[in-house]
């Protein structure tokens, strides 16, 4: 279903992270592909929702290179076509003021691009940024009057600020890496500056290993001297609370793990217990009373959630019939939270090229999936914001054939 099909096994980790630079479709984040056995498609009846507080399909301002593709000659057919220009959202942040940022990119070459809207309904392309060729924009977050963005360039990891005076990129001294082995996949306001995660591999040895950096402008950057803690390990989402900060992700295998956590206590990173590390964990949030983390099971066949009060001892939220479908694999990718409660968002394997699939929680614990709507179709959310009211996924649309960028929305009356 997703963007690359990897196989397992340790020794493919460094191979994982080389695929983001590939000229198929670049993703900062490789998803195990969809079974091949049967799968049923959606039950029309009972899993499908039309009204007014149904999810549906935001307006999102596409590049004329992805809408202007050329048709293919008569009498010639292809499923999937892989067109040559592509586009998808891999992040969504509010920015300081309102108005949120959705970040991600442009194939080819890659070009990181971004869109960004007032209210959620309507995205329009972010015009005055000009982050270069070879780039991918992956996450961003927001600190004051500053916004961070984070992704990958062909030096390693790569950092752009928008500010009101416009954007400028960060200095590439403290983020080099082996090219297509090094990025940024999270960040998160630290402090009065930003804390990233992510990966910087070294495929001369064959070894991976997940990376942290930390800013005070989003300018100036330095890879945290931990190492060893993050050996074999990969950082797919990172949040901060307090004075502790909490990166997940990987141990092993970067699309099939097991799950990891680190918390950042005292200025140290330190590796988490995992009452059950089964799975990968693929986002975090903080919540008054400690951390969550959404993802999927090591079988692939179901969504998974864990919870944790201090970042350092896990536990899993019981199994339950909401993270499952008779389609396939369930896989939550993004959450966000505020006081309403839990908003996550990922895909679900259906008959067809899989389907954009969402979740609500109230406590964490109880989770209700979203019906399935023709919005859902051919889609996945890689990212979820909240706004007063409304609840917002981005992600892509049209796969395999016409890959967009996309935005879902849902009224929270």
């Amino acid at each position: 279903m997703n963007d690359h099909y990897l196989r397992r096994g340790r020794r493919l980790a460094v191979a994982a992270a080389i695929v983001l630079a590939s000229a198929c479709q670049a993703a900062p984040t490789p998803v195990p592909s969809a079974p091949t056995g049967p799968v049923s498609s959606p039950a029309p009846s009972a899993s499908t929702a039309t009204g007014p507080d149904a999810w549906a399909f935001a307006d999102v301002a596409q590049p004329g290179a992805v809408t202007d593709a050329p048709s293919l000659q008569p009498g010639f057919h292809c499923s999937p076509c892989h067109p040559a220009a592509a586009s998808q959202l891999f992040g969504v942040a509010p920015l300081p003021g309102g108005g949120f940022l959705g970040v991600g990119v442009q194939q080819p070459l890659p070009v990181a691009t971004a869109v960004s809207s007032a209210d959620g309904r309507t995205w329009a392309t972010v015009d005055d940024w000009q982050p270069g060729d070879d780039t991918t924009a992956i996450a961003a977050a927001s600190n004051g009057d500053r916004t961070a963005v984070v992704g990958s360039a062909a030096s390693g990891a790569a950092a752009w600020l928008r500010t009101a005076a416009g954007w400028a990129a960060a200095d590439p001294a403290g983020l080099e890496g082996p090219r297509g082995a090094t990025a940024m996949t999270a960040v998160t306001a630290w402090g009065d500056g930003f804390l990233a995660g992510g990966y910087r591999d070294d495929p001369l040895q064959a070894e991976a290993s997940a990376a942290a950096w930390r800013s005070t402008d989003g300018l100036t950057w330095q890879r945290d001297d931990d190492r060893g803690v993050f050996a074999g390990g990969r950082i797919w989402g990172i949040v901060a609370r307090g004075d502790v900060a909490v990166a997940v992700g990987t141990s092993g295998d970067p699309s099939y793990g097991p799950a990891a956590a680190w918390a950042l206590v005292g200025g140290r990173w330190r590796r988490a217990t995992l009452a059950d590390p089964g799975g990968v964990m693929r986002a975090v949030v903080a919540t008054p009373t400690g951390f969550l983390a959404v993802g999927q099971t090591a079988a692939d066949d179901g969504a998974r959630v864990w919870r944790s009060s201090d970042g350092l001892t896990w536990t899993p939220v019981p199994d339950q019939g909401s993270f499952h479908s008779r389609s396939g694999p369930d896989r939550m990718q993004a959450v966000a939270v505020d006081d309403r409660g839990f908003v996550a968002g990922g895909w679900r394997a259906d008959a067809g090229n899989g389907s954009t699939a969402a979740w609500e929680s109230q406590d964490g614990e109880h989770w209700a999936a979203a019906p399935w709507v023709p919005a859902f179709s051919g889609g996945q959310i890689r990212g979820v914001a909240l706004a007063p009211g409304l609840a917002i996924g981005v992600g892509r649309s049209g796969y395999p054939d016409n890959n967009q960028a996309a935005a879902w929305i849902r009224p929270r009356p």
